[in-house]
């Protein structure tokens, strides 16, 4: 068993040691919640762990494959391109323009660094492209993004071609609002060899979606083979979603991509008018995350457990997929993380991909010390003067007869005046008759 440490319980740790070590995270961590309400959303009280697992329970029960620490849920089958994106190892995404059609209030756009110039200019993809190839020596899948990358439907297909030209198997995709489709469209896409079209569908306020835009769909099926659906569930919408839900399985599209509605820190006027908190922890680990997404809303994950148990309840057939933030932001701590020459008291977590540590505080450290000697485990560190014993999870295992407090570490490579040390960030409390390695 892990326990998260937070304000809500850190005066239910009994070791001292550890206690004062995850109150300098906590201590950060509402800093940084303090961040969020000063523009002008708040951050919610409310927390749906104990709802969300008994969803999970659900979800698993009726066949849904729960993966990534939870983080990912798969029915029936998932692109390729998702399982490429897990780690982000020879994956890429190019924004074509930062210029749409539309002016949605939950975009990200104007998270962008670069926006003000971005929405008057289309960015060389290929030359991008060719820096990534250099680096990664092989490209798994690219995906154009916009703003709306078929404002210029025509440099999209140059693109794709090109990119199918060096490596016929590198899976290729747009994402698009729909707004601008048409046969024309479709076809040189086609022919230029996209694999993929992901629908960004945007329900108005009583959360229905343009005819139009369905239409656009239906007819992309026909040239596109993996014509799918990628949206953040709206809010307050569940029914709506539902409804939707059926009309897409219907249509024969291959999937839909469920996410989390996230606030970008932009348009904090449109969130307070609508009654949006952000979610309690938006972020499980505080890092310098680059993803400009933004934070989840509050319920949001909730709500989109149970359209996940719909589909299972009503047997879609098509694929469905639910991603949320943590699931999104894993492929920044695994390239920050991978190429690591691990110390013995490190572990590289398959799961979440942080680099973790075990700690033991105080009078405790004696006991450890003794059990891993007497057991022949040779990578610890001791600190006799602040008491603390620091050694790799793996030997956990070793100390089950002990009824201790232990502290899990959660790292990353960072950078620090120009230089990439390995940064603690956060300290969840263990114990070793609970703990299982497969836990992290």
């Amino acid at each position: 068993m892990i326990t998260y440490i937070s304000k809500d319980n850190i005066d239910s740790i009994k070791n001292i040691g550890l206690k004062q070590d995850a109150s300098n995270y906590i201590d950060i961590y509402s800093s940084f919640i303090d961040y969020i309400n000063n523009t002008g959303v708040k951050v919610s009280d409310k927390d749906y762990a104990q709802e969300e697992q008994s969803l999970l329970k659900l979800i698993r029960e009726k066949g849904g494959e729960v993966r990534h620490n939870s983080n990912s849920i798969v029915i029936n089958k998932v692109s390729p391109s998702c399982d490429h994106c897990r780690t982000g190892f020879g994956s890429a995404t190019y924004i074509i323009t930062l210029a749409c059609n539309r002016d949605c209030f939950f975009c990200t756009n104007k998270n962008q660094a670069d926006y003000s110039n971005g929405i008057n200019k289309i960015y060389n993809m290929k030359e991008s492209f060719d820096r990534d190839l250099k680096r990664y020596k092989e490209m798994n899948s690219i995906a154009i993004t916009g703003g709306e990358p078929l404002l210029h439907p025509d440099v999209c297909a140059d693109f794709i071609s090109y990119v199918k030209s060096i490596n016929k198997k590198t899976q290729t995709r747009i994402y698009t609002n729909g707004d601008l489709i048409t046969e024309d469209i479709l076809k040189k896409l086609q022919k230029a060899g996209l694999d993929e079209i992901r629908f960004g569908l945007k329900p108005d306020d009583n959360g229905d979606v343009d005819q139009q835009v369905l239409d656009n769909l239906a007819l992309t099926t026909k040239y596109i083979g993996r014509t799918m659906v990628e949206m953040p569930l709206t809010p307050n919408h569940l029914t709506k979603m539902q409804d939707l839900i059926i009309t897409l399985d219907n249509i024969g599209i291959f999937g839909i991509n469920i996410l989390e509605f996230l606030y970008p820190f932009v348009h904090s006027d449109e969130y307070q008018e609508h009654k949006y908190n952000v979610s309690k922890r938006p972020y499980k680990i505080l890092f310098g995350y680059t993803y400009a997404g933004g934070v989840p809303i509050s319920g949001s994950q909730s709500e989109c457990l149970r359209l996940i148990l719909f589909c299972l309840e009503q047997g879609i057939k098509m694929g469905v997929h639910y991603c949320n933030l943590e699931n999104k932001l894993s492929s920044q701590i695994y390239h920050h993380n991978f190429k690591l020459t691990l110390k013995g008291i490190e572990y590289f977590s398959p799961n979440d991909f942080f680099i973790k540590t075990v700690k033991g505080y105080g009078d405790d450290i004696f006991q450890i010390q003794q059990i891993l000697d007497s057991n022949n485990c040779q990578h610890y560190s001791m600190d006799n003067s602040r008491k603390i014993i620091e050694f790799s999870p793996i030997y956990v295992e070793k100390l089950k007869d002990l009824d201790i407090e232990l502290g899990l570490t959660y790292m990353a490579v960072d950078m620090e005046d120009g230089q990439r040390i390995l940064r603690e960030l956060h300290i969840d409390k263990i114990e070793p008759k609970t703990f299982n390695l497969s836990m992290i």
